[in-house]
């Protein structure tokens, strides 16, 4: 058998009797062209250092030809000049055609590095205009197009050209099927897994990923359960997710089944039992394990930390044999979560190696703490900054009501992402938050779920009907139907708005209802004024198992209040114990307002020193009003002080008890507040009401003549002033 060396990469091409194969190797490997065997060191053969062999051998030795050479290369046409090429003992034109091939693929690779690239920063357009331009693609081309469009919420696009593929490999189907699944799409995911002809174990695991990351967790383990080959990734996913649906005895069940116990099992238990407080469960584990790796010893501190047990997490941080970035910031964020500010500060200092990651953890506990400024001179010391760093120092700005200075800073950003823009517009409650979402659509960047439910919140409380319609259609348009916190958003909007028909609609088509759901809908039926209807809705919710929170009883509460239903909102108030909810400050004021409005005044103060912390002021100022609707001015005089005591300058408090002191008869410290007031400048906010007509936002305020029409609306408001008088 004569064998001939050409200097072409590392690309063995074999021939065969009427076909070409082609095996990839690494320099220095060898390999035997008598036979089906290859590998290091046979006798007889020559070094194949990055050298290509060309041969003649019999068919047993065909290897299969990966179909990603075939597309670079020009198909059949390809391997027709290769065959006559070689057949007729023509060397050097077998080796052209091996350089050019080589050189194309070599140009496929720039090319798709190049769409890559452009899909992360989100230059869509740009990515599809080089697609098209393309004389010559491979599957690894249209798998990128793919991928790139499903990175960027894409999913119509992405099977646009999922159906144009002419060759599919499985990390095609695996990638459209994962793009499916992690947006929520399961019944076109599980379509299109039923449709894959060879299923290998990533395409499963991201079919059952779906299932469980989307709360279907009994559907994700009929499919493992089928599944004919498990990977440690495959059960390490069913046991996470029992533990985030709270499952821990079917977690430990499915985790005592598994005939390994991988250190990703054991290290996938040990995450589970911190996640549902389980500490016993989790260090017996920990102790038992054959091997640790730094990742278990991270989980158990998060776990101990989880619980409140900082000081048996940084002992066992200082016990451990290895350390990483990771282990520190572990510890550094539950320092930061148990408001330890000055520990977390003293340990990141102490840190050999900070990444941007540990940066970002410290500047998100000073912002989340309420020290913008600390987190502003750590921003300024950063040697690295990235997306995250710059919007965390801007939800910093806006949790403190500066949106001047936010405003300023986002527009320094970089790199803005969704987030950046999700942040600005959520500091807004004014009609400037359109603005900036029709400028950062305008920008090339796609509205998410934060975005749009931050949008139509905003519809809701200006009462932009025109808008809120709008941002509905378009909510289907993207296929954000199926998405809770979105119509969650949209039920609030039309109950605001006034069309409680519509939210009840919205409601009822819902395919699934969370706890959010429910709570707008109960909110639109407590603002319309319908407490029974509310009570009713509540009823149903707990009778399908969904779990009320914090907000479902100050709903409750609310529609109470404004009823008149004293005893339904004692019912309830102490129902919360039940459902394991210790009523907050907002929880003492609903009550408060209503046992004020009912006249009960005193029974009112006397809950409201119950609570064992301070209450909010608004507590105070609301009993303060019961006391001057029900003339119980020696009781309003101690809560006034209190108020005094806690915002000397409010200038509500300092008119409504001023007006008290007018009733009393009291008229020289009447005049002595009003007084203090004009000294220092302060006056009451004026109240103001809007009204949107063909998409105008027309606004009014006591004794507003601004509007272009104020005359006619005056005339307007003169005549119906006159019937109302006619009719009594």
């Amino acid at each position: 058998m004569k064998l001939r060396e050409f200097p072409v990469n590392d690309y063995a091409l074999l021939l065969g009797g009427t076909s070409i194969s082609a095996l990839h190797f690494l320099p220095g490997q060898y390999v035997h062209v008598t036979g089906i065997t290859k590998g290091k060191g046979c006798p007889g053969t020559p070094a194949f250092g990055g050298e290509l062999c060309l041969c003649t051998v019999t068919p047993k030795l065909l290897l299969e030809l990966p179909r990603t050479m075939l597309a670079m290369a020009k198909g059949d046409i390809f391997v027709s000049d290769m065959k006559q090429a070689f057949v007729g003992k023509n060397f050097s034109n077998a080796y052209s055609l091996l350089r050019s091939l080589k050189l194309e693929a070599n140009s496929l690779f720039h090319w798709n590095s190049k769409i890559t690239s452009y899909f992360k920063k989100r230059d869509v357009d740009s990515a599809r205009k080089l697609f098209d331009e393309m004389p010559h693609k491979n599957v690894v081309t249209w798998n990128c197009m793919i991928s790139g469009y499903i990175r960027n919420g894409m999913i119509r696009e992405a099977r646009q050209v999922f159906d144009s593929m002419p060759i599919k490999n499985v990390i095609s189907w695996t990638a459209m099927l994962s793009g499916y699944a992690k947006n929520g799409r399961l019944d076109e995911a599980r379509a299109l897994f039923d449709l894959v002809q060879r299923k290998n174990v990533a395409c499963w695991n991201s079919m059952i990923s779906g299932y469980v990351n989307c709360g279907r967790i009994e559907e994700g383990r009929a499919l493992f359960d089928a599944m004919p080959v498990k990977n440690d990734v495959s059960w390490a996913m069913m046991i996470e997710g029992y533990f985030r649906y709270g499952a821990v005895n079917d977690a430990e069940s499915l985790f005592n089944k598994a005939s390994s116990k991988s250190l990703l099992l054991c290290n996938a238990m040990l995450a589970g039992y911190g996640e549902n407080g389980s500490v016993d469960k989790s260090y017996d584990l920990f102790m038992r394990m054959v091997e640790r790796d730094v990742a278990s010893w991270t989980c158990m501190i998060r776990c101990f930390m989880g619980v409140g047990e900082v000081e048996r997490a940084k002992r066992l941080f200082d016990e451990m044999p290895e350390k990483d970035t990771v282990a520190w910031t572990a510890v550094i964020k539950g320092y930061l979560d148990h408001k330890r500010i000055e520990s977390a500060r003293e340990l990141f200092d102490k840190m050999p190696h900070k990444d941007v990651v540990a940066w970002n953890t410290m500047l998100s506990g000073c912002v989340h703490n309420g020290k913008v400024e600390d987190a502003h001179d750590l921003f300024m010391k950063m040697p690295e900054r990235n997306v995250i760093s710059w919007n965390l120092m801007l939800w910093g700005y806006i949790q403190q009501d500066d949106i001047t200075t936010a405003r300023k800073f986002f527009e320094g950003i970089p790199m803005k992402d969704e987030t950046s823009w999700n942040t600005l517009i959520s500091g807004y409650q004014t009609e400037e938050a359109l603005v900036l979402y029709v400028k950062m659509l305008s920008d090339g960047l796609k509205p998410d779920q934060s975005t749009l439910t931050s949008v139509i919140s905003v519809c809701g409380i200006l009462a932009l009907q025109s808008w809120g319609k709008a941002m509905h259609v378009f909510v289907f348009k993207i296929g954000c139907e199926n998405d809770n916190m979105v119509m969650s958003s949209m039920i609030s909007m039309y109950s605001r708005c006034g069309f409680i028909n519509d939210a009840s609609l919205i409601f009822k088509t819902m395919h699934n209802h969370d706890t959010a759901a429910w709570n707008a809908m109960l909110v639109a039926q407590a603002h319309h004024c319908s407490a029974e209807e509310a009570l009713n809705l509540f009823r149903c919710m707990t009778h399908v198992g969904c779990q009320p929170d914090h907000v479902t009883f100050l709903v409750l509460l609310t529609a109470c209040a404004h009823s008149g239903l004293i005893t339904d909102a004692w019912k309830y108030f102490k129902l919360m114990e039940r459902w394991k909810l210790t009523p907050k400050p907002q929880h003492y004021a609903c009550m408060v307002d209503l046992l004020g409005r009912s006249g009960l005044v005193a029974e009112a103060f006397e809950l409201v020193n119950q609570l064992p912390v301070d209450h909010p002021v608004y507590t105070w100022q609301t009993l303060l009003s019961a006391c001057s609707i029900h003339a119980n001015y020696d009781l309003g005089d101690v809560i006034a002080e209190k108020i005094l005591g806690y915002q000397p300058c409010d200038v509500g408090m300092s008119v409504l008890q001023s007006n008290i002191y007018s009733a009393r008869g009291m008229w020289r410290d009447a005049a002595h507040i009003r007084t203090k007031l004009k000294q220092s400048q302060l006056k009451k906010e004026l109240g103001c009401s809007w009204i949107d007509i063909n998409g105008t936002v027309s606004c009014f305020s006591y004794n507003d003549k601004s509007h272009i029409r104020s005359e006619d609306i005056y005339k307007e408001l003169e005549g119906l002033s006159l019937i109302i008088e006619e009719v009594g």
